[in-house]
């Protein structure tokens, strides 16, 4: 069998990133439906990359040219899914620490306030 360096170089990449990703599970950072759906568009990348033909019958039921365009409309709409979700993490992110900051700033302002009615009760009166 001819294996292309690319293939090698992907399977490699490929086994790598399920290591980690296995690890990543196993220390309770990803959820089970994280590491699940991640495994699959990995072993998807490796499956397409050691059979790339596949694609093209893919693409041809689909109604699109090649296997190779196939790839780019998924690997784009991927993208732009992913890049979504992030977009609505930073967004909760942003408004819970606009959260945290508010009431911090309210806790000090009536810190303030008490230190300020405590010094002044302690002011000889004239």
């Amino acid at each position: 069998m001819n294996y292309l360096p690319l293939q090698v170089i992907i399977s490699l990449f490929v086994v790598i990133v399920v290591f980690r990703l296995t690890k990543k599970y196993k220390d309770k950072t990803f959820k089970f439906s994280e590491f699940f759906g991640w495994l699959i568009i990995w072993l998807i990348v490796l499956f397409v990359f050691w059979l790339p033909q596949t694609t093209s019958y893919l693409a041809i039921f689909l109604g699109v040219g090649r296997g190779v365009d196939l790839a780019v409309y998924l690997a784009v709409i991927l993208i732009f899914y992913l890049i979504f979700r992030l977009y609505l993490k930073i967004d909760k992110q942003q408004k819970e620490i606009t959260k945290i900051v508010r009431h911090i700033a309210v806790n000090e302002t009536k810190d303030t306030q008490d230190r300020r009615s405590k010094t002044e009760d302690l002011r000889p009166k004239i």
